[in-house]
């Protein structure tokens, strides 16, 4: 018989960027003290720097299984960072820090649940322009040029200034998305459904709203800042064996399917949290909100 189990997922935490922010982190771990989950999952940006162990570290006390993927604010490096370049941090200094604290690093394999019959599969996930880049070309004479600036019309994206490794997004894109096939093709053959998390949206609907009026400038480059096609044709490849996927990255919550894929943006903002719980196998997501959405 299949064992029946509580997942709570959260992304976003942005340790010590803001303290409303953490107070509401806080919020959110002593919901989860009350009544340990079996698993808890991190879909990115915990912490940049020191903040990213600092935030595993609130949760050592917590009973249950652990697992997460990167986000990119979790690979910002600064100058003559001594945990080495962005790569180097995702590689190496992530997985180290979350063997450290009890999580699982979803990225170098997934979390298997045998006893529900599922597992966990996870990517950082990147993008590689290619949910806009078509129109980008038409809009813009100088497109190459402001993709690989991350240039907006007023700033720049901060992955530009502080994602700093020997390739560039496409190559990367490339990277994580092969090796999140071959973690589902490796957990499918021990168990019968995968639920994946991804930081970056998965797919094109869990990513920002969008109204009917046609994107700005501005809204083709965070598009093409915020996922990637491929994801997106790997999961429909595998539809009939992921009922669930969970996102980061937006601040924007949202539910889309893709196929037969229920999808969530967990959402949680910097001055708020969200959390889902997963009741497995009956498949029902409920949400709590700990601080305030306004303001």
């Amino acid at each position: 018989m299949t064992a029946t189990l509580r997942l709570a997922l959260t992304a976003d935490l942005h340790w010590g960027v803001r303290p409303s922010g953490d107070e509401a982190t806080t919020l959110l771990i002593d919901f989860l003290r009350q009544e340990p989950p079996d698993v808890l999952v991190l879909a990115g940006d915990a912490g940049a720097g020191r903040d990213f162990a600092n935030c595993l570290a609130l949760f050592d006390d917590l009973a249950c299984q652990k697992a997460l993927v990167p986000g990119n604010h979790d690979i910002w490096v600064e100058d003559a960072d001594p945990r080495g370049d962005s790569l180097q941090v995702y590689r190496d200094y992530l997985p180290s820090v979350c063997a450290a604290h009890g999580f699982h690093y979803l990225d170098q394999g997934p979390l298997l649940l045998p006893q529900a019959g599922l597992a966990v599969a996870g990517s950082i996930n990147w993008y590689d322009y290619s949910w806009s880049i078509e129109a980008l070309q038409q809009q813009f004479r100088d497109w190459e040029d402001r993709v690989r600036t991350k240039r907006f019309s007023r700033g720049r994206h901060n992955d530009a200034r502080f994602v700093r490794w020997p390739l560039d997004d496409a190559r990367f894109t490339g990277e994580v998305v092969g090796k999140l096939e071959e973690h589902l093709q490796q957990a499918r053959s021990q168990v019968p459904s995968v639920i994946v998390v991804t930081h970056h949206p998965a797919y094109y609907s869990l990513s920002f709203p969008r109204g009917d009026a046609p994107l700005t400038p501005d809204g083709l480059l965070w598009d093409a800042f915020s996922g990637n096609r491929a994801c997106e044709e790997l999961l429909t490849r595998h539809e009939e064996d992921i009922p669930l996927v969970f996102s980061g990255h937006t601040h924007r919550a949202r539910t889309s399917t893709l196929g037969k894929i229920r999808g969530y943006n967990i959402g949680g903002d910097y001055h708020f949290k969200r959390l889902l719980l997963v009741d497995w196998p009956a498949g029902t997501v409920t949400a709590h909100v700990f601080g305030r959405e306004e303001g």
